[in-house]
């Protein structure tokens, strides 16, 4: 059986923001700054798999509270005792006319099991506020003050306790439907527990699903910023002088920013956000001239060398010499070669040193700076996402963002052996590629002490 949550509150305190944000979906109802955007009465399913765990049901805002107060205890319903009044009420002429709102809520209270009251704390503690708790308290139904916007300061944080607590509720759950924090909705699960304790393994289960699911994106994120880095730095295109010409500039920012691009719509379906919830503004691209790093460990080794014997680490010193002279021939290629012990075809994986030095041709890649602002743009963007309310409406704006050197000496090793293999710009990496789990792990941990 699902929990029937009615979420109430006045006009625009964002009801259908907490919706949206707790169902982690866009789509749901209207969101808007104009009062009065719900008109109706809606709700919707929180599953666990195919099982429904909550029923959540948006509701009109409160517009005239105090008129309603009023009315309850007039000669035509002062009377009636506790919830006795709602259904003489919500048959009378009132509830089709000037209170045709508030009694769209009314209707729904019989039918709840829990009541969330959503309260903008960025508003004082009005009468008005006061009378929706006074008429809602008349259900005899457990009441649950959200105080939403909660991520900036209130000055009426306080007021707003005090209120509450004299109406004996205690059990206060800070929100923000904008900036979004999973231990406040956590938080609120656990309240529900302890006022529903024969549903209390439902939602344990339900809490542990959404973990594991915000968990589960985090991964996925990381790995998507991991394997973006991994091909920006092994990106790389030809061009027939250094500095390069204008157009070849243009063509190797355009294919960099392109990558971006991908990285950021796939980070968006993660998140289930849409294109326009976040705008990059153009990667600050600076390009580099790039080489064969001739005399890395990982280089040696596949030719057949271990760098540890100081003979053959000199010999290749030697040979790295020879392949960057200017005067270097294939058959010179081919014998140094023979020389290292490594075959021509081994020799192959520096082709393009050869032809850059035999043709005068040269090589673009990304210099480290913009490497590294790279990898902050999308970590931002992550952390971003990761702590987004789906209610939201203003866009996120991605742009040049604050170093984090113990990351990026950590990493900048990945990135100068994926400037030595070309081929991963165009491979389709594999999960178990040692470099990507290898970066994915450092990303993965620097989002961990940010997002906790």
């Amino acid at each position: 059986m699902s929990i029937s949550l009615l979420v109430v509150g006045h006009a625009n305190t964002g009801k259908t923001s907490l919706i949206r944000t707790l169902l982690r979906k866009q789509d749901f109802g209207e969101v808007s700054d104009r009062a009065g955007t719900t008109r109706h009465v809606e709700s919707v399913k929180i599953k666990i798999g195919q099982q429904s765990a909550i029923t959540l049901t948006d509701t009109p805002g409160f517009e005239d509270s105090i008129g309603l107060w009023q009315i309850r205890h007039s000669d035509a319903f002062r009377s009636y005792q506790g919830a006795d009044w709602l259904l003489p009420f919500c048959e009378s002429s009132f509830a089709r006319e000037e209170f045709e709102q508030e009694a769209k809520i009314l209707k729904q209270l019989t039918k709840a099991d829990i009541i969330l009251y959503v309260i903008d704390i960025r508003q004082a503690p009005l009468g008005k506020y006061l009378d929706e708790l006074a008429l809602l308290a008349s259900a005899n139904k457990p009441i649950i003050p959200i105080l939403n916007f909660s991520a900036s300061t209130s000055a009426h944080m306080e007021a707003w306790r005090n209120v509450l607590a004299e109406r004996h509720l205690h059990a206060v759950i800070k929100y923000d439907t904008v900036a979004f924090y999973f231990e406040d909705e956590k938080r609120l699960y656990q309240s529900i527990q302890s006022l529903m304790p024969e549903d209390y393994d439902t939602l344990a289960h339900l809490i542990q699903s959404r973990e594991e699911a915000a968990q589960l994106r985090k991964t996925m994120a990381s790995r998507q910023l991991a394997e973006l880095m991994l091909k920006a730095a092994s990106t790389r295109i030809e061009c027939s002088s250094y500095p390069p010409a204008d157009d070849e500039s243009r063509a190797f920012e355009d294919n960099v920013r392109s990558l971006e691009n991908r990285f950021i719509r796939q980070l968006l379906r993660l998140y289930e956000f849409q294109e326009e919830d976040l705008v990059a503004t153009p990667l600050a691209i600076q390009n580099d001239r790039w080489q064969q790093d001739i005399f890395a460990k990982e280089t040696l080794k596949e030719w057949g060398i271990e760098s540890g014997t100081s003979a053959l680490t000199g010999a290749a010193i030697g040979a790295g010499i020879d392949v960057m002279s200017a005067g270097l021939t294939l058959g010179t290629a081919t014998t140094i070669g023979a020389l290292l012990g490594a075959t021509w075809k081994t020799g192959q994986h520096y082709k393009d040193t050869l032809k850059s030095k035999l043709t005068k041709r040269y090589f673009l890649c990304l210099d480290h700076a913009t490497l590294t602002l790279l990898c902050l743009r999308g970590l931002s963007a992550i952390h971003h996402l990761h702590q987004r309310g789906h209610a939201t409406q203003k866009a996120y704006e991605l742009n040049a963002q604050t170093q984090n050197d113990d990351l990026i000496a950590h990493i900048k090793p990945y990135w100068k052996q994926a400037q030595q293999h070309p081929e991963w710009a165009t491979q389709e990496l594999s999960d178990s590629h040692p470099s990507l789990q290898k970066l994915q792990s450092h990303l993965e941990k620097t989002l961990e002490k940010n997002t906790n």
